[in-house]
C-alpha cells in the first residue's frame, strides 16, 4: 500500500478503537536508503540522543515523526538487536548477565542464543517511527499502545480472519526489542508488556499494553474491527452491565436444546 493509504488506516484505527494516542508506524533503513523527508534527527537536529521507549513516546505523544541512526540512540538494546552494531565474545560475555536471571551462564546462553535479533544480511543504518496517520512513508509495521479492553478487541479482530490465537512470550524487560523483532522477523503480531524504561522515560501509563503487527495485516486488522463493530461486539459497542438470564445468540439456544437445558431469548441487534 502507498503510504496514503496507511494513513486513513491510521485514522480509523484511533476511531474505531477510542486510541489515546496515534498508532506508530516504523520503517527500518538500511544503507542507501533515502530517509523519509519532514523526520527528525534527535542528535543532528536537537543535540539529544533519545532511548527507542522515549522515541515512541514523542511520536504517539507529540506526534513527532523521528529517523534515529546509531548515533541518536541511548540504550543499548536497540542497537544489538537492530544489528546497528556488532558483539563480539567478550561483548556477550559481559553484557550476556545483564538479564535479570539468577544463574550467569544462563543468562549469557540467553544472549548468545535466544535475544531476538534481526534477521537480515543487509547493513542497517537507522530506524524511521511517525504517526501512522501522517506517516509519509510505508511502514514495516505498526505498533499501538492501548488499554487491556482495546487490546481484547484488536485481538479478536486479528482471529477473525486468521483463524488462530495470537501466540506471544511475555517479558518484563527490552520491551523495544520483544515488541518489534519477531515482526520484523516475520511473526505477524505480538503482544508486550512495556518495560521499566517505557514506564520509567517512556511515561507509559499502568494500564497500557504494546500490540505490533506487520504493516500489511493494518488493512484486515480495520475490516475486521468494522465487521465485529456491526455485530455489536466491537470496542465502541461492548458496554458494562449485569443482565441476569440476558439474551444470546441463537446457536446457543440451539446447543443447549441439545444438551437439554433451557433456551432463552434470542440476541437481536
Amino acid at each position: 500500500m502507498e503510504a496514503e493509504k496507511y494513513n486513513i488506516l491510521g485514522k480509523e484505527l484511533e476511531e474505531i478503537l477510542i486510541l489515546r494516542y496515534s498508532p506508530i508506524a516504523l520503517k527500518i533503513l538500511y544503507e542507501g536508503d533515502i530517509i523519509p523527508e519532514d523526520t527528525i534527527r534527535p542528535f543532528k537536529d536537537r543535540g539529544d540522543r533519545l532511548s527507542m521507549c522515549q522515541a515512541t513516546a514523542l511520536v504517539r505523544r507529540n506526534r513527532n515523526a523521528l529517523t534515529m541512526l546509531k548515533e541518536d540512540h541511548w540504550c543499548v538494546w536497540p542497537l544489538v538487536s537492530y544489528k546497528m552494531v556488532e558483539l563480539d565474545e567478550d561483548d556477550c560475555e559481559y553484557m550476556g548477565t545483564k538479564f535479570f536471571m539468577s544463574d550467569p551462564e544462563r543468562s549469557k546462553r540467553y544472549l548468545r542464543e535466544e535475544y531476538p535479533m534481526l534477521k537480515t544480511d543487509k547493513a542497517v543504518v537507522g530506524l524511521s517511527m511517525a504517526p501512522l496517520r501522517s506517516a509519509n512513508f510505508e511502514p514495516d509495521l505498526v505498533l499501538i499502545y492501548c488499554r487491556p479492553a482495546q487490546l481484547r478487541s484488536i485481538m479478536m479482530a486479528a482471529k477473525y480472519f486468521s483463524g488462530e490465537m495470537i501466540k506471544v512470550a511475555l517479558d518484563p524487560v527490552d520491551s523495544c526489542v520483544h515488541s518489534t523483532i519477531p515482526v520484523l522477523n516475520g511473526q505477524d503480531y505480538n503482544v508486550t508488556i512495556p518495560d521499566p524504561g517505557e514506564y520509567e522515560r517512556g511515561m507509559t501509563d499502568e494500564d497500557e499494553v504494546m500490540f505490533t503487527m506487520k504493516a500489511q495485516k493494518t488493512d484486515d486488522i480495520v475490516k475486521a474491527l468494522k465487521i465485529l463493530s456491526s455485530a455489536n461486539f466491537g470496542y465502541r459497542e461492548m458496554a458494562m452491565d449485569m443482565p441476569m438470564n440476558f439474551a444470546r445468540p441463537e446457536f446457543y439456544n440451539v446447543m443447549f436444546k441439545k444438551w437439554g437445558l433451557e433456551s432463552g431469548e434470542v440476541w437481536k441487534k
